[in-house]
């Protein structure tokens, strides 16, 4: 999935009336979260391109947490409050799904130290 789908579908379900950019920095966020939290590789930084094709880093069946990320920041600046809450609690759910995933699918090698672990 691209930056630039997921910002299309966004403004098919919502129409918010704020700047793009507002939207495209809070999907920079949940993708920097990801990058950070699930797969420890550092924070990254989407940036808008021409044609929008800046690839996301969750695919597949997880992708849909992006939208309602989305759906619940709009819906939080709109003062539309139980509607956030309830894209949040699916976002959520759908982000620890991809997290367990994630973490099944890339297991450290056979005798490999654990660093950081508090």
């Amino acid at each position: 999935m691209t930056a630039g789908y997921v910002m299309e579908r966004l403004h098919q379900l919502r129409t918010p009336p704020f700047d793009a950019q507002i939207l495209f920095d809070e999907l920079s966020r949940v993708e920097s979260m990801i990058s950070e939290e699930v797969m420890n590789e550092g924070p990254v930084r989407l940036y808008a391109d021409a044609d929008g094709q800046a690839a996301l880093l969750a695919g597949p069946p997880y992708d849909g947490m992006y939208l309602h990320y989305l759906c619940a920041k709009v819906d939080l600046m709109m003062q539309e409050y139980d509607s956030a809450n309830t894209e949040m609690t699916v976002f959520t759910g759908l982000y620890d799904e991809y997290a367990k995933w994630f973490r099944r699918k890339h297991l450290p090698g056979r005798g490999a130290a654990v660093k950081g672990y508090v």
